[in-house]
């Protein structure tokens, strides 16, 4: 969900009650966006608080020192090198199934999304809007659910972003853009509920992961060094599983995390000549031990 700021999700469950289930059924955490010296950002550890840069890191599982890109130009991006998640999936066990649907274009045509994932839709919100696009996305992604197997599954929605650069995050079209999408995802989760609950689909098990690629400033916007910006979050679940009563919290998830977590669900082990540089998140039904 682009340019979903974290504060504005949590501070009352009327605003997502989707996303609120979510994160009690599951996990969540929040961490910063790395910002390098403010007089020097060709710094290694300078993250960007832009799509471009934000979603290469989600879907390749590395900075922008590694995969290139530094603003939503792509200019620089070496997704050769770093593939995103499903591609690399899709070469590592070709039988795999993989599909991804957006509402920013810019993740196709760019390549930030492969050609070797299977079903690549994009959806265009610039054109169209975000609010009508996201729906043709969900529209989609349920349709897969419903009708083929997926095995990955990637879904970008767009409108909070969109809202947050006409109006602010503090507004109530903002509101109204986070309410649309969380009914979206509530429609994508009902449908792995009922996929789940299929007698001839019983070994199946879901991993949801709901991250943002940057936060906005309170009078809209973002690309700067901020906590307003720079503040992300991960939240992780896994339907269908037993919760671990009392465990709610991500140690510090990264955007970079999310990649390494997906392969780990899907038994993929990471290759250290990829040069991923995330971690996989522990599931919510892990042992203790496994949480910080």
């Amino acid at each position: 969900m682009d340019g979903l700021r974290y504060d504005r999700l949590t501070r009352s469950p009327a605003t997502a009650p989707v996303l609120h289930a979510l994160m009690a059924a599951g996990a969540v955490g929040t961490s910063l966006l790395p910002y390098g010296r403010a007089d020097d950002e060709s710094s290694a550890d300078t993250a960007y608080t832009d799509s471009g840069p934000g979603w290469s890191s989600v879907l390749t599982g590395v900075w922008p020192d590694r995969h290139g890109v530094t603003g939503n130009d792509f200019k620089g991006a070496d997704y050769a090198r770093f593939p995103d998640f499903l591609t690399r999936a899709a070469r590592a066990r070709p039988g795999l199934r993989t599909a991804a649907a957006v509402s920013w274009p810019a993740l196709v045509r760019r390549g930030t999304l492969g050609r070797a994932i299977g079903r690549r839709v994009r959806h265009n919100g610039e054109s169209r809007g975000y609010g009508t696009a996201d729906g043709r996305v969900a529209r989609t992604a349920l349709r897969w659910l419903t009708t083929s197997d997926p095995d990955v599954l990637f879904v970008y929605f767009g409108a909070t972003d969109e809202a947050g650069h006409a109006t602010g995050p503090l507004s109530p079209a903002y509101d109204r853009a986070l309410l649309a999408q969380d009914a979206h995802l509530g429609r994508l989760l009902a449908a792995i509920e009922a996929r789940e609950s299929d007698p001839g689909r019983a070994a199946e098990r879901w991993t949801v992961l709901v991250t943002t690629d940057h936060g906005h400033l309170d009078t809209g916007g973002h690309g700067g060094d901020s906590r307003a910006e720079r503040e992300v979050f991960v939240i992780l679940a896994e339907p269908g599983g037993p919760a671990r009563p009392g465990v709610t919290r991500l140690d510090t998830p990264r955007l970079i995390d999310i990649a390494p977590t997906v392969l780990d669900r899907l038994g993929i082990p990471v290759d250290p000549a990829w040069g991923l540089q995330g971690r996989v998140l522990p599931s919510p039904t892990a042992p203790t031990s496994e949480w910080s």
